[in-house]
């Protein structure tokens, strides 16, 4: 659907349902100026019928929901209906925000709940979306789109976009100004980030660290080395292999399941596991180590990767480049038990840290 009138179209031609029930736009006139309905529409069940009053939205925003819901639960009050929001497509948390709100919300894709109190309830969920582009930019929270999200968990408030654009960059982020524009739209239609004339804020923290983890892709690597290393001196094998990167000119970061215990009570693990832009260039040999890609007892794993989101707001902790916090998060939230409740640590953490900084 590209616009809200095709949308309409689609309602007026008595196409919208929700099985076992189909919706008819009635023919009944609003005479009243202060109420300017999108469309009126009724369904049968079981004899009786049933009018509601729909709002109509293109995107299917939480923001866009919301305001739609709150609209149509005003004119349902004057009108003595049923509040309905329409839009191309609803999410489960959406259909159960709705629920919560005792409002219809039907979709275009075969999702939606319809209730009426005490007599009728019809929810269908986890069909999905075949209007990708009724969201103003797809995967706002994966890849490189999703480190405007992230420095929103970093920092709570920004003055401007272009200020946004410098925190990503000086935390280590490649991005354009109009990838931020557009992210930052998404954020706000989301209602995890609110704009002002003054500020952009932080509004939910912990709903943003949600979309991000459901959202999160692990990196791909482009191949690995798995070795023991020995240092010749009292050095750290971290600082070992920082100092060989940078005399490459290379990029190397601890994984975020590797940095976990800088974050976090968590047993180290054996092996760490770090994500480099390119491998075969680091001269060990030159930095007094000794290299075993044969060792039944590996104590390093390198990663090739080129993923931007591994190597932003990495940080240099006792030696080592530590990823993120957020992270070593996304990537544990997204592992087996035990890793996710050290996530959970982290994400206290993540949201602790981020309060304090805006004075909550």
């Amino acid at each position: 659907m590209e616009a809200e009138k095709d949308i309409l179209e689609y309602v007026q031609s008595g196409q919208l349902e929700l099985p076992p029930l189909r919706f008819t736009p009635t023919a009944e006139s609003i005479e009243r100026a202060d109420i300017r309905p999108d469309v009126l529409v009724q369904t049968n069940w079981q004899g009786r019928t049933y009018a509601f009053v729909g709002e109509v939205k293109r995107y299917g925003s939480d923001k866009s929901v919301s305001e739609a819901a709150e609209q149509a639960r005003k004119y349902a009050e004057q009108l003595q209906v049923n509040p309905l929001v329409i839009v191309p497509w609803l999410s489960n948390e959406q259909l159960l925000s709705l629920e919560q709100r005792n409002i219809s919300g039907v979709d275009l894709c075969g999702n939606g709940i319809v209730l009426v109190p005490g007599e009728l309830l019809v929810f269908r969920t986890g069909l999905p979306n075949k209007f990708p582009t009724s969201r103003l930019i797809r995967r706002v929270y994966e890849g490189t789109s999703s480190l405007v999200a992230r420095v929103f968990l970093l920092r709570p408030q920004y003055n401007s976009v272009s200020e946004i654009f410098d925190e990503i960059t000086a935390r280590g982020g490649s991005i354009t100004l109009p990838t931020v524009s557009k992210a930052l739209k998404q954020l706000e239609e989301d209602v995890v980030i609110e704009k002002s004339q003054k500020s952009i804020r932080t509004l939910q923290a912990d709903k943003l660290l949600d979309r991000l983890k459901a959202n999160y892709e692990p990196p791909k690597p482009r191949g690995f080395v798995r070795c023991k290393l020995t240092t010749k001196n009292n050095a750290s094998i971290g600082a070992i292999l920082f100092e060989a990167a940078k005399q490459a000119g290379e990029r190397i970061v601890l994984s975020g399941e590797s940095s976990a215990n800088f974050y976090a009570t968590m047993a180290k693990e054996p092996i760490d596991t770090f994500y480099c832009t390119e491998t075969t260039s680091l001269q060990l040999e030159e930095l007094n180590v000794e290299m075993d890609v044969f060792s039944r007892f590996p104590n390093v794993e390198l990663k090739k990767c080129d993923a931007e989101i591994v190597y932003f707001d990495m940080r240099n902790m006792n030696g080592y480049n530590v990823a993120s916090p957020i992270q070593a998060y996304l990537e544990l939230a997204n592992s087996d038990k035990r890793g996710q409740e050290v996530a959970e640590q982290i994400r206290k953490k993540i949201v602790q840290d981020l309060q304090e900084k805006s004075g909550e």
